[in-house]
């Protein structure tokens, strides 16, 4: 017996084996294509938490010649009590010839002392053909487990359960492109039951993941609640000749500042992704109607359909000192990015708004060195609905990655629907407010406080799957 679970995944060519493995494992690398025949020799795959393998899946080359292979098992059998033993021969005779050359592949690890993870496809229905395959497996005398995969729409996973309770002790129905992290954990806790040596350590297996998703859970709010502090107190600032006007240098700040916003998003993002092990995944936008997931941050469609409404920001006082009659414009702005009007110019020290509307930040001079140099600031971001836009992308990636099967090689894209930070309840809501309000007037002072209270609650909104956050966090 191995110092941890093994277990080799087997089952005939295109049949999910190999998404299973990717998905079970967390690892994107796994190859999985539609040709048949993929998988040409054994691949360990291991689960690992905090660097120490906790169980190895090992994904192996399909079944070619099931039924010839049994007949040459059933011509060599004295009783049944001898087939362990006449499946080793068989290995002994064909290992180093060019005849059943996957099922000796496939049959190694098990005969070295790997579980069997038998994978069918339940969209298709059952033949009989497959008896072959299960009977050697039966054979090997191994624990075995069967998984009922999902490849299409159709469900023959009655039939397929009947037929294959006769030769494996456990049979669960999975979905290697839907799998939840329940999910993972109901097929560990299966497996537990496989074999009495295995008990004790997959149950060490299943308390370290779960103990791991909670540290994942906990990172991801940190690094979220971290993200927001950076983007509502970043500013820039630029020290100018006497005989330099800030004029000159309006476009380079402008793309300066806003480009260093999406690049601090994008890195926490990627601090995400990693944490979830998503290494290789593919975020190229496709066409659809109103994208959300992978345009740009600031691109009008992501305020007109993220964030709070301005019904609701002018209900949260969120608007400030803005007039009643320019209030809504003030709170959702009236043009597009880069169409706005320049209306200002340096009031002696006072303000200069870039555009006619609070979406964007402002430039102030707000000093000057000896011999008349100035010092002109770019930032913060000035729109108060700029922070529920940055949240709301955020948990919207977040569960989008959290819940993205590792098996799955489709561009990830998020559907273009509405946000999540609209439907907490109101008090989360003015909880938020006040802490944003807090840190935008922070700007180059100790934010450690706020952010820790910001990631308090963000952790709490990570918790609920649901895309409205669970029934706890609806408005009141």
């Amino acid at each position: 017996m191995k110092s941890h679970p093994q277990f080799a995944v087997i089952g005939r060519v295109n049949k999910g084996k190999s998404s299973i493995v990717s998905t079970l494992a967390e690892d994107d690398s796994v190859q999985i294509e539609s040709a048949a025949g993929t998988t040409k020799v054994c691949q360990e795959f291991p689960i690992r938490i905090d660097g120490r393998t906790v169980i190895t899946l090992i994904d192996t080359p399909g079944f070619q010649q099931a039924p010839r292979a049994l007949a040459w098992l059933n011509a060599h059998q004295v009783s049944a009590a001898d087939r362990r033993a006449v499946v080793q021969q068989f290995l002994t005779t064909f290992k180093n010839s060019d005849d059943f050359v996957d099922e000796c592949r496939l049959l190694q690890p098990i005969m070295d002392g790997a579980g069997i993870l038998y994978v069918v496809d339940g969209a298709r229905p059952f033949r009989r053909n497959y008896e072959a395959e299960m009977e050697i497996l039966r054979w090997t005398g191994q624990p075995r487990m069967a998984l009922i995969n999902y490849i299409g729409e159709t469900d023959f996973s009655g039939e397929w359960k009947q037929a294959l309770d006769q030769y494996f002790s456990v049979v669960r129905q999975f979905n290697a492109q839907k799998v939840s992290f329940e999910d993972r954990i109901l097929l560990l806790q299966a497996f537990r039951e496989l074999h009495e040596d295995w008990r004790e350590p997959v149950e060490q297996s299943i308390q370290f993941l779960q103990d791991e998703w909670q540290r994942r859970q906990r990172f991801a709010a940190h690094r979220i609640a971290e993200m927001l502090v950076e983007e509502l107190t970043y500013y820039h600032e630029l020290t100018l000749e006497p005989y330099e006007k800030v004029e000159d240098y309006r476009s380079d700040l402008e793309v300066k500042f806003h480009e260093h916003l999406r690049k601090r998003e994008q890195k926490a993002r990627s601090d995400i992704e990693k944490i979830y092990q998503h290494v290789l995944i593919n975020k190229q936008e496709k066409e659809i109607a109103k994208p959300i997931f992978n345009q740009d941050l600031f691109a009008e469609s992501t305020w007109d359909m993220l964030g709070l409404s301005a019904v609701q920001l002018l209900g949260l006082g969120a608007v400030g000192g803005a007039v009643a009659g320019g209030a809504l414009d003030a709170v959702v702005g009236g043009s597009s990015f880069m169409a706005g009007a320049i209306t200002g110019a340096l009031l002696g020290a006072g303000s200069v708004f870039y555009f006619s509307t609070n979406r964007f930040a402002s430039i102030e001079a707000i000093g000057s060195y000896l011999q008349g140099k100035n010092i002109v600031r770019i930032g913060p971001h000035k729109n108060k609905n700029f922070p529920w836009i940055l949240l709301d992308r955020a948990l919207l990636h977040y569960f989008s990655v959290r819940d993205w099967a590792h098996s799955r090689r489709e561009t990830l894209v998020l559907q273009n629907d509405s946000g999540y930070v609209g439907d907490l309840r109101q008090s989360t809501k003015r909880e938020l407010t006040q802490i944003f309000s807090t840190l935008t007037k922070k700007a180059g002072k100790n934010t450690q406080e706020a952010q820790i209270r910001l990631g308090e609650i963000i952790g709490e909104l990570l918790l609920h799957d649901s895309k409205k956050l669970n029934e706890a966090y609806q408005k009141d």
